[in-house]
């Protein structure tokens, strides 16, 4: 609690120890008015049921402070009687001790030691309050009185136990009702009760004044009205079956006090007694009719209670019944409004006056207020404090108390001492779903004082796991849609066009890059929506002979059954040429009631980077050929020269023979034969050239690679003659034929044997030689060395 609460707690309670101070005293005259001199005790004596109820109203831990109370108000009341001090103090302590034996026992036995509306309960008031506290400190009260004041034992003994009997059954009763019921006023009465309760304590006052202050001739049991006591008892039974044990109480102290007065000033039925033969009966019959009359109260409260009590859980089990089909459809954008109704129907069927749902926030480490309800009437007490918890509003500490527990002892956050509010009595429970804390149900009473039975604890635990689930099936219905929207999101962003299958290739969701797709930019199942059979069309296209439909169909139907974990393909669109490239790929999705993803990602300008790449790498090798071929400048032209010179001295020599008579023919014919061959010598050598040379798209086809092996050799033997280098060949004849290009195959060939002889020019052997040898090391490759 705060320091204002605790220290309005302090107040309160000097305030009541002043109570029973002024009230002891009051009481002590008023005792000592009902006094027969020269008897010591009283008729009536109200101090010790005075004492009996601050003890029974109050906490244990405070019981001294109203016992040291009362001393004061003890001395001063009999001392200025001239009573001995010694006796004065024996008579304090035997009241105290009256007090204590009556407080005491009824706390031991009674289940609620401030309440007399069941059989067991007024019954243990009544042997412990009535019967055992009087009857155990009579004996010391009036030892002291025989010792002091030299009055008969027996006799005081007598008249103080019937005296405090019968206070306590009447006077007791009647205060801690209206204390408890006074701590929550304005009372739940309506007005035609409060008029019934009026017209009783009216009629019966009227006729106790009849009866037990009229005339003594005119009230005896002999007189007119026969038995007088009968005039009251129907009035005494009317607030016992009307009003309860707290109106039977009052009913019987009104009696008693009319009946004693009457008596002690000779009036009334027993006024033509002796009032010492008189007043004994008296307190006799009073006790006789207040305990059953206390009982039949209490009976006919009990059955009351029972009826409200089973009427009362019908109506929960409605008001539950209710609250868990209201829950049941709701979704979670709904529940605040759900929540703040049936806080209302709480707090309206318990008449609490503020109900607070919590529930834990971020990473559950902080509670903050996720419903609240504040009935009207006290409204005004937050809203004036301007402490009023909002939603949304975080929350520290909660705690569990009643006006039946100790308070914590530690400083507490509740909503009354944030507001600087006295929170009369409060209950939290928990709000638990799963084994997993959500957050916690807190009612509180700031008008008046309440108990919350382990019954009631038991059913509010039954609607916290309703708030409970409640509150887990909203922050599920959270998670899913915060979900949901980053993956929304997520598809959203993707430039991808990104489509969602069932497990029998129907379209069940696509983003948004699905929907906008340029005209320019349409891939081949871009008209496809949301339930649209994707596998289907895709057959459809694939039977019209549209490219790539086939090779997809067969990629998805495989991926939807399970037999590929996933498949890509890369594709061309537009006419007349192929001016965009998409990358489409096809992965299963992740449910267990199957299905795949499929998405058509833009690769054009990645595409376009590989052919430019591709483009600059084949310009590169043909400059490294030309490279290459200006390097060999030498050799090619002795290459050439051999053809050129045979084919010019053999056409010299066939026109120095075309003059010679008779014509040899078959000399010329020779020499022909030989230019002939010169001349294909050096075609060829040209021709290996232009291949060489060549620029142009790569063309893979089957070729022989020793084949190409010489052509290279050919190609290279001039310069190895100048470089002094023998190139022999190791040719294996079973070599297989191989796939590429005949270019890139001998620019790979060329620069091994141009490398090759660089290498062994640099050495100092005389004799320089290249092998190249071919072979196959097994059935899937080929080996050049």
């Amino acid at each position: 609690m705060t320091r204002e609460a605790a220290g309005f707690r302090e107040l309160r309670t000097a305030a009541a120890a002043l109570g029973v101070c002024v009230g002891y005293y009051v009481g002590a005259h008023f005792g000592f008015l009902l006094r027969f001199p020269p008897m010591t005790p009283s008729v009536m004596w109200p101090p010790n049921a005075i004492l009996t109820t601050a003890l029974l109203l109050a906490p244990p831990r405070h019981w001294w402070i109203y016992l040291f109370a009362a001393l004061p108000a003890h001395l001063a009341a009999e001392l200025g009687a001239g009573w001995p001090t010694s006796l004065v103090l024996i008579l304090f302590a035997t009241n105290c001790s009256e007090a204590l034996f009556a407080a005491c026992g009824v706390r031991w036995l009674s289940d609620a030691p401030r309440r007399f509306d069941t059989l067991r309960r007024v019954v243990v008031f009544i042997i412990a309050a009535v019967i055992v506290a009087p009857f155990l400190s009579s004996f010391l009260d009036a030892a002291a009185v025989a010792a002091v004041q030299r009055e008969p034992y027996w006799s005081v003994w007598q008249t103080r136990l019937f005296s405090n009997a019968l206070t306590e059954l009447t006077v007791v009763p009647a205060l801690v009702i209206a204390a408890t019921r006074g701590s929550a006023w304005p009372w739940p009465m309506s007005l035609a009760r409060t008029v019934e309760a009026a017209c009783l304590g009216a009629l019966l006052l009227i006729a106790g004044i009849a009866v037990f202050t009229g005339s003594a001739e005119s009230g005896t049991l002999s007189g007119p009205m026969g038995t007088p006591f009968a005039v009251v008892l129907p009035f005494m039974l009317w607030a016992a079956v009307r009003f309860g044990p707290g109106g039977a109480s009052s009913a019987l102290l009104t009696t008693a006090l009319l009946s004693i007065w009457g008596a002690t000033h000779g009036r009334g039925p027993l006024g033509t007694l002796p009032i010492a033969e008189g007043v004994l009966p008296l307190q006799i019959f009073l006790i006789t009719i207040a305990i059953p009359l206390m009982c039949l109260a209490a009976l006919i409260e009990e059955r009351r209670r029972a009826e409200d009590t089973l009427g009362e859980r019908l109506r929960f089990e409605q008001i539950l019944s209710n609250l868990s089909a209201s829950f049941v459809n709701l979704p979670g954008l709904s529940m605040d409004g759900a929540f703040e109704i049936w806080l209302r129907q709480l707090g309206e069927f318990l008449r609490i006056d503020h109900v607070l749902l919590f529930q834990f926030a971020g990473e559950g480490k902080e509670l903050v207020v996720a419903s609240t309800w504040t009935d009207p009437e006290v409204r005004h007490r937050f809203e004036d404090s301007g402490e009023a918890p909002t939603q949304g509003e975080p929350w520290h500490q909660l705690v569990l108390f009643s006006p039946a527990a100790e308070p914590p002892l530690e400083p507490v956050r509740d909503p009354g001492s944030r507001a600087g509010l006295d929170v009369r009595a409060s209950l939290t429970i928990p709000l638990e779903a799963g084994g997993v804390a959500l957050g916690a149900l807190w009612l509180g009473k700031l008008t008046a004082e309440r108990t919350w039975s382990n019954e009631l604890v038991q059913r509010l635990r039954l609607v916290a796991g309703v708030f409970a689930s409640a509150l887990a099936r909203r922050k599920a219905d959270n998670a899913l849609r915060t979900s949901e929207g980053m993956k929304s999101a997520i598809l959203a962003s993707l430039p991808s066009r990104v489509a969602v299958l069932d497990r029998e290739g129907r379209i069940i969701a696509v983003n948004e890059s699905w929907i906008r797709r340029p005209s320019e930019e349409a891939t081949w199942d871009a008209r496809l929506g949301v339930g649209a059979n994707y596998v289907a069309t895709c057959r459809h296209l694939a039977s019209a002979a549209v490219p790539f439909a086939q090779v997809a169909l067969a990629g998805v139907e495989r991926v939807l059954d399970g037999s590929l974990a996933s498949f890509a393909l890369e594709y061309a669109c537009g006419d007349p040429v192929a001016d965009r490239w998409f990358a489409m790929s096809v992965v299963p999705l992740n449910r267990h009631q199957g299905g795949a993803v499929i998405s058509h990602t833009d690769v054009t300008e990645r595409k376009r980077a590989e052919i430019d790449a591709e483009r600059s790498r084949r310009d590169l090798a043909h400059f490294t050929r030309r490279t290459t071929i200006g390097e060999l400048t030498a050799s090619l032209a002795h290459e050439l020269n051999q053809p050129l010179t045979g084919i010019l001295t053999n056409a010299e020599a066939a026109q120095r023979f075309l003059h010679v008579t008779p014509l040899d023919r078959d000399e010329l014919r020779s020499i022909m034969w030989d230019v002939i061959q010169d001349a294909k010598r050096a075609g060829d050598v040209i021709k290996r050239l232009r291949d060489f040379l060549r620029k142009g798209e790569p063309e893979a086809m089957p070729l022989d690679l020793n084949a190409l092996i010489q052509g290279v050799t050919k190609l290279v033997s001039s310069d190895a003659v100048i470089r002094n280098v023998t190139v022999t060949l190791d040719l294996d004849p079973n070599l297989p034929l191989v796939t590429g290009d005949s270019v890139q195959l001998q620019q790979v060939v060329l620069n091994l044997m141009l490398n090759a002889m660089e290498a062994i020019g640099e050495g100092e052997c005389a004799e320089h030689r290249l092998v190249v040898r071919t072979d196959c090391p097994d059935t899937e490759s080929v080996r050049v060395a």
